[in-house]
């Protein structure tokens, strides 16, 4: 009787160890999915610090579950500016309806933040940091854009927004009706829904790719000598 149990068992054995291999890779694979892991195996660069994991995260959101098509977007757009300064964009979208300009911050922690003053507030382990309002701070970002495409004779639509991706505690008053913050008070697809289509930006959109494409991810230098503008100011 011993005999045949043992058989029995070490007959199971190898089904147990399968399903127990099956569950695991299983889960494994569902976590990576809905944690972005895939992305970050292959895309390593993508998400080496939090800022730009959280611009890697509203872009392939926009792309997987809106559809935008990929070939509309501009990444980290240096835009030359009077003096030889540049401005840094984020996240361009080019569309039918208007250019969007996104202004990215994953950031954690409680944040404050008043849609009428120059300053917002972090609070982060015990600790109280502060930084530019991000709606100003896009707002001219969106001027930039307009003041080049102008010289260019350009006037097309444009839009910034906010996106606070899924970290953190937001916490904003006196915000105006066009103070577009996307997780807080809006949601990218019904702003866009609600748009007209843009007979301008339909009529010259080959044009604006070519003008503002090369300057989406310059090469170092470009990046350097930005990080040093701001570091001077």
């Amino acid at each position: 009787m011993h005999q045949v149990v043992s058989a029995l068992v070490v007959g199971l054995t190898p089904i147990y160890l399968w399903l127990t291999i099956g569950v695991f890779t299983t889960s494994l694979f569902i976590w990576l999915f809905f944690n972005h892991g895939f992305d970050k195996i292959f895309h390593p660069q993508e998400w080496h610090d939090a800022g730009s994991a959280g611009e890697r995260i509203l872009y392939r959101t926009l792309i997987d579950e809106l559809g935008i098509p990929e070939k509309q977007f501009l990444r980290n757009l240096y835009l030359p500016r009077r003096g030889g300064k540049t401005a840094e964009l984020d996240l361009v979208l080019i569309s039918k309806k208007a250019i969007f300009v996104f202004e990215c911050k994953n950031y954690d922690g409680q944040i404050y933040g008043d849609g009428r003053r120059r300053t917002w507030a972090q609070y982060l382990h015990g600790r109280r940091y502060h930084f530019y309002n991000p709606l100003w701070q896009n707002r001219n970002h969106a001027r930039y854009l307009k003041e080049f495409l102008a010289s260019k004779n350009l006037e097309v639509p444009i839009i910034p927004l906010l996106a606070t991706i899924t970290r953190g505690q937001w916490h904003l008053k006196n915000l105006k009706p066009d103070d577009y913050v996307m997780g807080y008070n809006c949601h990218f697809r019904e702003i866009y829904r609600q748009l007209p289509d843009s007979p301008t930006l339909a009529a010259n959109y080959e044009q604006i790719m070519t003008l503002l494409s090369p300057l989406s991810r310059p090469d170092e230098s470009i990046k350097q000598k930005h990080i040093q503008q701001i570091k001077r100011h």
